[in-house]
Protein backbone atom coordinates (compact mmCIF):
# COMPACT_ATOMS: atom_id res chain seq x y z
CA UNK A 1 0.00 0.00 0.00
CA UNK A 2 1.17 3.53 -0.69
CA UNK A 3 -0.30 6.97 -0.13
CA UNK A 4 -0.36 9.12 -3.24
CA UNK A 5 1.56 12.26 -2.41
CA UNK A 6 -0.34 14.58 -4.76
CA UNK A 7 -3.71 13.86 -3.19
CA UNK A 8 -2.61 13.75 0.44
CA UNK A 9 0.32 16.13 0.87
CA UNK A 10 -1.79 18.39 3.14
CA UNK A 11 -2.63 15.43 5.38
CA UNK A 12 -1.42 15.55 8.97
CA UNK A 13 1.86 13.64 9.17
CA UNK A 14 0.67 11.62 12.17
CA UNK A 15 -2.41 10.47 10.22
CA UNK A 16 -0.31 9.50 7.21
CA UNK A 17 2.16 7.62 9.38
CA UNK A 18 -0.64 5.75 11.15
CA UNK A 19 -2.23 4.63 7.87
CA UNK A 20 1.11 3.30 6.69
CA UNK A 21 1.20 0.82 9.60
CA UNK A 22 -1.91 -1.10 8.51
CA UNK A 23 -2.51 -3.78 5.89
CA UNK A 24 -4.91 -1.88 3.68
CA UNK A 25 -5.35 -3.11 0.13
CA UNK A 26 -5.07 -0.12 -2.20
CA UNK A 27 -3.58 3.34 -2.73
CA UNK A 28 -5.09 6.06 -0.56
CA UNK A 29 -6.46 9.03 -2.52
CA UNK A 30 -8.06 11.10 0.25
CA UNK A 31 -8.50 11.29 4.02
CA UNK A 32 -10.96 13.54 5.81
CA UNK A 33 -12.73 13.86 9.15
CA UNK A 34 -15.88 11.78 9.39
CA UNK A 35 -18.88 11.30 11.68
CA UNK A 36 -20.45 12.86 14.76
CA UNK A 37 -18.49 11.20 17.58
CA UNK A 38 -17.85 12.93 20.93
CA UNK A 39 -14.77 10.92 21.92
CA UNK A 40 -12.38 9.82 19.13
CA UNK A 41 -10.95 11.55 16.04
CA UNK A 42 -12.44 9.65 13.10
CA UNK A 43 -11.38 9.79 9.45
CA UNK A 44 -12.72 8.29 6.24
CA UNK A 45 -9.82 6.86 4.24
CA UNK A 46 -10.76 6.60 0.55
CA UNK A 47 -8.77 4.34 -1.74
CA UNK A 48 -8.22 4.33 -5.50
CA UNK A 49 -10.90 1.76 -6.33
CA UNK A 50 -13.00 2.14 -3.14
CA UNK A 51 -12.84 -1.61 -2.69
CA UNK A 52 -12.78 -1.13 0.18
CA UNK A 53 -12.48 2.25 1.86
CA UNK A 54 -11.59 2.41 5.56
CA UNK A 55 -12.36 4.15 8.84
CA UNK A 56 -9.28 5.34 10.73
CA UNK A 57 -9.62 6.37 14.39
CA UNK A 58 -7.25 8.05 16.78
CA UNK A 59 -8.44 6.52 20.05
CA UNK A 60 -8.95 8.78 23.06
CA UNK A 61 -6.64 7.05 25.55
CA UNK A 62 -7.47 9.58 28.26
CA UNK A 63 -10.98 8.09 28.45
CA UNK A 64 -10.08 4.49 27.54
CA UNK A 65 -7.08 3.75 29.73
CA UNK A 66 -6.59 0.10 28.75
CA UNK A 67 -6.33 0.17 24.95
CA UNK A 68 -4.93 -3.38 24.63
CA UNK A 69 -7.80 -4.68 26.78
CA UNK A 70 -10.41 -2.75 24.82
CA UNK A 71 -9.04 -3.88 21.46
CA UNK A 72 -8.83 -7.46 22.76
CA UNK A 73 -12.55 -7.24 23.58
CA UNK A 74 -13.34 -5.97 20.09
CA UNK A 75 -11.30 -8.72 18.42
CA UNK A 76 -12.99 -11.37 20.54
CA UNK A 77 -16.50 -10.03 19.94
CA UNK A 78 -16.21 -9.36 16.19
CA UNK A 79 -14.68 -12.79 15.60
CA UNK A 80 -17.44 -14.46 17.61
CA UNK A 81 -20.17 -12.51 15.80
CA UNK A 82 -18.72 -13.34 12.39
CA UNK A 83 -18.62 -17.06 13.20
CA UNK A 84 -22.19 -16.94 14.50
CA UNK A 85 -23.52 -15.15 11.44
CA UNK A 86 -21.74 -17.46 9.01
CA UNK A 87 -23.16 -20.52 10.77
CA UNK A 88 -26.77 -19.47 10.14
CA UNK A 89 -28.08 -21.47 7.12
CA UNK A 90 -28.97 -19.43 4.03
CA UNK A 91 -28.23 -16.23 5.87
CA UNK A 92 -27.02 -13.15 3.99
CA UNK A 93 -24.26 -12.20 6.39
CA UNK A 94 -22.69 -9.40 4.34
CA UNK A 95 -21.79 -6.36 6.47
CA UNK A 96 -23.27 -7.73 9.67
CA UNK A 97 -20.15 -7.37 11.79
CA UNK A 98 -17.50 -4.68 11.71
CA UNK A 99 -14.09 -5.83 10.49
CA UNK A 100 -10.79 -4.75 12.02
CA UNK A 101 -7.70 -4.25 9.86
CA UNK A 102 -4.45 -5.43 11.43
CA UNK A 103 -1.05 -3.81 11.34
CA UNK A 104 1.90 -5.35 9.52
CA UNK A 105 3.02 -6.71 12.89
CA UNK A 106 -0.36 -8.45 13.35
CA UNK A 107 -1.88 -6.15 15.97
CA UNK A 108 -5.36 -4.64 15.96
CA UNK A 109 -4.00 -1.20 16.88
CA UNK A 110 -0.89 0.93 16.45
CA UNK A 111 0.78 3.14 19.07
CA UNK A 112 2.85 6.00 17.66
CA UNK A 113 5.97 7.51 19.23
CA UNK A 114 3.91 10.19 20.99
CA UNK A 115 1.83 7.54 22.76
CA UNK A 116 -1.29 7.95 20.60
CA UNK A 117 -3.27 4.85 19.62
CA UNK A 118 -4.78 4.23 16.17
CA UNK A 119 -6.99 1.57 14.60
CA UNK A 120 -8.62 0.92 11.25
CA UNK A 121 -11.95 -0.70 10.33
CA UNK A 122 -13.20 -1.69 6.89
CA UNK A 123 -15.73 0.95 5.82
CA UNK A 124 -19.25 -0.39 5.28
CA UNK A 125 -20.62 1.25 2.09
CA UNK A 126 -24.24 2.22 1.43
CA UNK A 127 -24.98 2.31 5.14
CA UNK A 128 -27.08 4.95 6.86
CA UNK A 129 -27.01 6.31 10.41
CA UNK A 130 -29.57 8.61 12.02
CA UNK A 131 -29.40 11.26 14.73
CA UNK A 132 -33.22 11.35 15.00
CA UNK A 133 -35.37 8.35 14.11
CA UNK A 134 -37.25 9.00 10.83
CA UNK A 135 -40.15 6.59 11.38
CA UNK A 136 -41.43 4.45 14.27
CA UNK A 137 -40.98 1.14 12.42
CA UNK A 138 -37.23 1.76 12.41
CA UNK A 139 -37.48 1.31 16.18
CA UNK A 140 -38.68 -2.26 15.66
CA UNK A 141 -35.69 -3.04 13.44
CA UNK A 142 -33.29 -1.44 15.93
CA UNK A 143 -34.77 -3.31 18.88
CA UNK A 144 -34.46 -6.62 17.06
CA UNK A 145 -30.83 -5.84 16.11
CA UNK A 146 -29.84 -5.12 19.72
CA UNK A 147 -31.61 -8.24 20.94
CA UNK A 148 -29.79 -10.35 18.33
CA UNK A 149 -26.45 -8.76 19.26
CA UNK A 150 -26.96 -9.75 22.90
CA UNK A 151 -28.22 -13.22 21.97
CA UNK A 152 -25.24 -13.98 19.73
CA UNK A 153 -22.86 -12.96 22.51
CA UNK A 154 -24.64 -15.07 25.12
CA UNK A 155 -22.20 -17.97 24.62
CA UNK A 156 -19.09 -15.84 24.10
CA UNK A 157 -16.00 -17.81 25.02
CA UNK A 158 -13.43 -15.95 27.05
CA UNK A 159 -13.80 -13.10 29.54
CA UNK A 160 -14.27 -9.47 28.54
CA UNK A 161 -12.24 -6.66 30.08
CA UNK A 162 -14.23 -3.90 31.80
CA UNK A 163 -13.04 -1.09 29.54
CA UNK A 164 -14.57 1.69 31.65
CA UNK A 165 -15.18 0.33 35.17
CA UNK A 166 -18.63 1.07 36.63
CA UNK A 167 -19.69 2.78 33.38
CA UNK A 168 -23.41 2.87 34.26
CA UNK A 169 -23.03 2.65 38.04
CA UNK A 170 -25.16 5.46 39.48
CA UNK A 171 -23.22 5.49 42.75
CA UNK A 172 -20.01 6.31 40.89
CA UNK A 173 -21.73 8.95 38.74
CA UNK A 174 -23.22 10.63 41.82
CA UNK A 175 -19.81 10.65 43.47
CA UNK A 176 -18.24 12.26 40.37
CA UNK A 177 -21.05 14.81 40.23
CA UNK A 178 -20.61 15.79 43.87
CA UNK A 179 -16.88 16.28 43.32
CA UNK A 180 -17.60 18.49 40.30
CA UNK A 181 -20.17 20.46 42.28
CA UNK A 182 -17.54 21.10 44.96
CA UNK A 183 -14.92 22.03 42.32
CA UNK A 184 -17.44 24.50 40.79
CA UNK A 185 -15.45 25.57 37.72
CA UNK A 186 -15.78 29.32 37.20
CA UNK A 187 -18.67 29.47 39.68
CA UNK A 188 -21.01 27.56 37.35
CA UNK A 189 -23.01 25.99 40.19
CA UNK A 190 -24.96 29.19 40.82
CA UNK A 191 -26.35 29.16 37.27
CA UNK A 192 -27.63 25.56 37.28
CA UNK A 193 -29.69 25.34 40.44
CA UNK A 194 -32.77 24.06 38.59
CA UNK A 195 -30.75 21.26 37.00
CA UNK A 196 -29.12 20.40 40.33
CA UNK A 197 -32.45 20.11 42.10
CA UNK A 198 -33.92 18.01 39.27
CA UNK A 199 -30.99 15.58 39.30
CA UNK A 200 -30.65 15.24 43.05
CA UNK A 201 -34.37 14.62 43.55
CA UNK A 202 -33.98 11.42 41.51
CA UNK A 203 -30.85 10.00 43.14
CA UNK A 204 -32.71 7.75 45.58
CA UNK A 205 -34.86 6.06 42.91
CA UNK A 206 -31.84 5.63 40.66
CA UNK A 207 -29.78 3.99 43.39
CA UNK A 208 -32.66 1.71 44.34
CA UNK A 209 -33.07 0.57 40.72
CA UNK A 210 -29.36 -0.14 40.30
CA UNK A 211 -29.33 -2.16 43.53
CA UNK A 212 -32.28 -4.22 42.25
CA UNK A 213 -30.42 -4.92 39.00
CA UNK A 214 -27.44 -6.17 40.98
CA UNK A 215 -29.72 -8.50 42.96
CA UNK A 216 -32.03 -9.77 40.19
CA UNK A 217 -30.41 -9.41 36.76
CA UNK A 218 -27.73 -11.51 35.08
CA UNK A 219 -24.39 -9.96 34.07
CA UNK A 220 -24.04 -10.51 30.31
CA UNK A 221 -21.92 -9.31 27.40
CA UNK A 222 -23.55 -6.01 26.43
CA UNK A 223 -22.79 -3.09 24.11
CA UNK A 224 -23.33 -0.31 26.70
CA UNK A 225 -23.59 2.53 24.16
CA UNK A 226 -26.60 1.67 22.00
CA UNK A 227 -27.55 5.20 20.97
CA UNK A 228 -29.31 5.44 17.62
CA UNK A 229 -26.27 6.55 15.62
CA UNK A 230 -24.36 3.44 16.70
CA UNK A 231 -26.63 1.27 14.54
CA UNK A 232 -26.00 1.02 10.80
CA UNK A 233 -29.01 0.58 8.51
CA UNK A 234 -29.19 -0.24 4.82
CA UNK A 235 -31.12 1.86 2.30
CA UNK A 236 -34.27 -0.15 3.04
CA UNK A 237 -33.90 0.70 6.76
CA UNK A 238 -32.98 -2.82 7.77
CA UNK A 239 -30.37 -2.97 10.53
CA UNK A 240 -26.92 -4.05 9.33
CA UNK A 241 -24.91 -4.11 12.55
CA UNK A 242 -23.97 -2.28 15.73
CA UNK A 243 -20.82 -0.17 15.60
CA UNK A 244 -18.65 1.62 18.20
CA UNK A 245 -17.78 -1.48 20.20
CA UNK A 246 -15.42 0.27 22.63
CA UNK A 247 -17.74 -0.28 25.58
CA UNK A 248 -18.65 -3.90 24.88
CA UNK A 249 -18.08 -5.47 28.28
CA UNK A 250 -19.95 -7.20 31.10
CA UNK A 251 -23.19 -5.41 32.00
CA UNK A 252 -26.96 -5.64 32.24
CA UNK A 253 -29.17 -5.78 29.13
CA UNK A 254 -31.17 -2.95 30.68
CA UNK A 255 -28.30 -0.58 29.91
CA UNK A 256 -28.58 -1.35 26.18
CA UNK A 257 -32.37 -1.23 26.20
CA UNK A 258 -32.52 2.05 28.10
CA UNK A 259 -29.77 3.87 26.20
CA UNK A 260 -31.29 2.95 22.85
CA UNK A 261 -34.65 4.43 23.82
CA UNK A 262 -32.94 7.52 25.25
CA UNK A 263 -32.02 8.49 21.69
CA UNK A 264 -34.59 6.69 19.55
CA UNK A 265 -37.70 7.84 21.41
CA UNK A 266 -36.43 11.41 21.76
CA UNK A 267 -38.20 13.55 19.16
CA UNK A 268 -35.24 15.88 18.65
CA UNK A 269 -31.45 16.16 18.82
CA UNK A 270 -29.34 15.49 21.90
CA UNK A 271 -28.28 19.15 22.05
CA UNK A 272 -31.55 20.84 21.01
CA UNK A 273 -31.75 24.40 22.36
CA UNK A 274 -35.57 24.58 22.21
CA UNK A 275 -36.72 22.28 25.01
CA UNK A 276 -40.35 22.43 23.85
CA UNK A 277 -39.28 20.10 21.02
CA UNK A 278 -38.13 17.42 23.45
CA UNK A 279 -40.86 14.76 23.67
CA UNK A 280 -40.94 11.03 24.35
CA UNK A 281 -42.30 9.14 21.35
CA UNK A 282 -44.44 6.32 22.74
CA UNK A 283 -44.95 4.78 19.32
CA UNK A 284 -41.19 4.39 18.87
CA UNK A 285 -40.94 3.02 22.41
CA UNK A 286 -43.58 0.38 21.66
CA UNK A 287 -42.06 -0.62 18.31
CA UNK A 288 -38.55 -0.86 19.75
CA UNK A 289 -39.76 -2.95 22.68
CA UNK A 290 -41.70 -5.23 20.33
CA UNK A 291 -38.60 -5.83 18.21
CA UNK A 292 -36.32 -6.27 21.19
CA UNK A 293 -38.56 -8.76 23.02
CA UNK A 294 -39.12 -10.76 19.82
CA UNK A 295 -35.53 -11.91 20.34
CA UNK A 296 -34.68 -11.17 23.97
CA UNK A 297 -37.68 -12.92 25.51
CA UNK A 298 -36.01 -16.20 24.50
CA UNK A 299 -33.01 -15.66 26.80
CA UNK A 300 -34.10 -13.18 29.49
CA UNK A 301 -35.65 -14.23 32.78
CA UNK A 302 -39.11 -12.93 33.78
CA UNK A 303 -37.40 -10.86 36.50
CA UNK A 304 -35.12 -9.20 33.94
CA UNK A 305 -38.03 -8.42 31.61
CA UNK A 306 -39.99 -6.91 34.52
CA UNK A 307 -37.11 -4.48 35.14
CA UNK A 308 -36.98 -3.14 31.57
CA UNK A 309 -39.58 -0.31 31.79
CA UNK A 310 -37.55 1.89 34.16
CA UNK A 311 -34.32 1.41 32.20
CA UNK A 312 -34.86 4.34 29.77
CA UNK A 313 -35.37 6.71 32.72
CA UNK A 314 -32.30 5.33 34.48
CA UNK A 315 -29.99 5.67 31.47
CA UNK A 316 -31.31 9.07 30.43
CA UNK A 317 -30.86 10.35 33.98
CA UNK A 318 -27.28 9.03 34.09
CA UNK A 319 -26.35 10.63 30.77
CA UNK A 320 -27.92 13.92 31.84
CA UNK A 321 -25.98 13.77 35.10
CA UNK A 322 -22.75 13.07 33.20
CA UNK A 323 -23.30 16.08 30.93
CA UNK A 324 -24.01 18.26 33.96
CA UNK A 325 -20.94 16.90 35.75
CA UNK A 326 -18.73 17.67 32.76
CA UNK A 327 -20.14 21.19 32.60
CA UNK A 328 -19.37 21.75 36.30
CA UNK A 329 -15.85 20.36 35.72
CA UNK A 330 -15.11 22.80 32.91
CA UNK A 331 -15.89 20.49 29.95
CA UNK A 332 -13.01 18.04 30.22
CA UNK A 333 -14.68 14.83 28.93
CA UNK A 334 -17.06 15.48 26.02
CA UNK A 335 -16.10 17.45 22.93
CA UNK A 336 -18.04 20.76 22.91
CA UNK A 337 -18.75 23.35 20.22
CA UNK A 338 -19.67 26.29 22.46
CA UNK A 339 -19.24 27.12 26.18
CA UNK A 340 -22.70 25.91 27.29
CA UNK A 341 -22.88 22.85 25.06
CA UNK A 342 -22.76 20.31 27.91
CA UNK A 343 -25.35 22.25 29.88
CA UNK A 344 -27.59 22.31 26.83
CA UNK A 345 -27.18 18.55 26.48
CA UNK A 346 -27.96 18.01 30.17
CA UNK A 347 -31.14 20.08 29.90
CA UNK A 348 -32.35 17.97 26.96
CA UNK A 349 -31.77 14.75 28.93
CA UNK A 350 -33.56 16.06 32.02
CA UNK A 351 -36.52 17.28 29.95
CA UNK A 352 -36.67 13.84 28.34
CA UNK A 353 -36.63 12.17 31.77
CA UNK A 354 -39.61 14.31 32.72
CA UNK A 355 -41.44 13.27 29.54
CA UNK A 356 -40.62 9.59 30.14
CA UNK A 357 -41.87 9.72 33.72
CA UNK A 358 -45.21 11.08 32.53
CA UNK A 359 -45.56 8.72 29.56
CA UNK A 360 -44.47 5.55 31.41
CA UNK A 361 -46.31 6.38 34.65
CA UNK A 362 -43.30 6.55 36.96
Amino acid sequence: MKIREKKTRMMDQDVQNAINQFRITDDVISVHLFGEGHIHDTYLVETKDHNPDYILQKINHHIFRDIPGMMGNIELVTGHLRNKIQSIPDHDHKNESVTLVHTFSGKSFYQDRDGNFWRIYVFIPDAVTYQVIPEPLLGYEAGKAIGEFQLMLADLSGPLVETIPDFHNIDLRISQYLQAKTFNFNGRVRDVQREIIFAENRFSNMQSYFKTLQQSAVVRATHNDTKLNNILFDRQNRAICLIDLDTVMPGYVHFDYGDALRTMANTTLEDESDLTKVKFNLQVYNEFTRGYLKVASDFLSPEEIALLPFAPIYLTSIIGLRFLTDYLNGDIYYRIHHPEHNLQRARVQFKLVNEMERSLNF
